[in-house]
């Protein structure tokens, strides 16, 4: 699953392809303005509220476990206990390429990707994030599932038309 700012919209293309997926939820007919991006910092901090974890395929230049994300407390149950598991987690900052180099906590982050990730805990995760970060849009690996979410939007309020 991957996660970007709804002004990326504006891109060419952007909304045709959005409104044309088999499924969509919330697309608007044209991009809103530019929001400031998320920092690292912002992402980190917002899947720890959510109460997320996760493998990350990024590093931070940040020292102490605090602005780090959260590995899988226990893998083997995490599934059967509803465990909020992002799988693998990459954060697209500046012009840095996942694992490229550490990335600075107050790096602004484009893009955030989820490999194998519980669809609830991305749920969750952006959620947390959009009061920071504005509106999101979130796709599936074929990017023919769509879904908005809008700051405010609640877990409870979004579950029943959540596709993943």
């Amino acid at each position: 699953m991957y996660a970007v700012p709804l002004h990326d919209l504006a891109m060419d293309g952007m909304v045709d392809w959005a409104r044309s997926a088999s499924f969509s939820r919330g697309v608007p007919d044209h991009a809103p303005p530019p929001h400031p991006l998320p920092s690292v910092g912002d992402v980190l901090r917002a899947f720890r509220a959510a109460g997320c974890h996760g493998t990350p395929w990024f590093t931070v230049d940040a020292t102490g476990n605090a602005e780090q994300l959260q590995e899988c407390p226990d893998p083997s149950a995490c599934p059967r206990t509803d465990g909020r598991d992002l799988g693998e987690v990459s954060l697209r900052a500046g012009d840095h390429a996942d694992g490229d180099q550490p990335l600075a906590l107050d790096a602004a982050v484009r893009s955030l990707s989820f490999r194998k990730p519980d669809g609830m805990a991305v749920l969750a995760a952006m959620c947390a994030l959009t009061p920071v970060a504005g509106a999101q849009l979130v796709y599936d690996d074929s990017a023919d599932e769509v879904f908005v979410i809008r700051p405010g939007e609640r877990v409870e309020d979004l579950v029943a038309d959540w596709p993943w």
